[in-house]
């Protein structure tokens, strides 16, 4: 969905319901460019990179492809 910042000044609830309820993604435009993304919460836990090589959930090869993936998500979410 997208919103430009003036329609969300005029029409916050109608913009954010479906962010909360709905778990969409709204970007904010101003003058037709994309400014700002309001997106659902979700609850994180920060671990070092430290914790997480020592459990064994984390590793160099994982960290670099998770870079990568979010990259090209990004990419493509500014081009849509």
């Amino acid at each position: 969905m997208q919103a430009t910042l003036s329609e969300l000044h005029r029409e916050t609830r109608r913009i954010v319901r479906p962010v909360i309820h709905g778990g969409e993604e709204v970007i904010l435009t101003d003058f037709g460019r994309p400014v700002a993304r309001i997106v659902p919460y979700m609850a994180t836990q920060t671990v070092s990179p430290l914790q997480a090589r020592t459990s064994g959930t984390l590793d160099d090869e994982s960290i670099l492809a998770g870079i990568a993936e979010a990259r090209e998500d990004e990419a493509g979410r500014l081009d849509a």
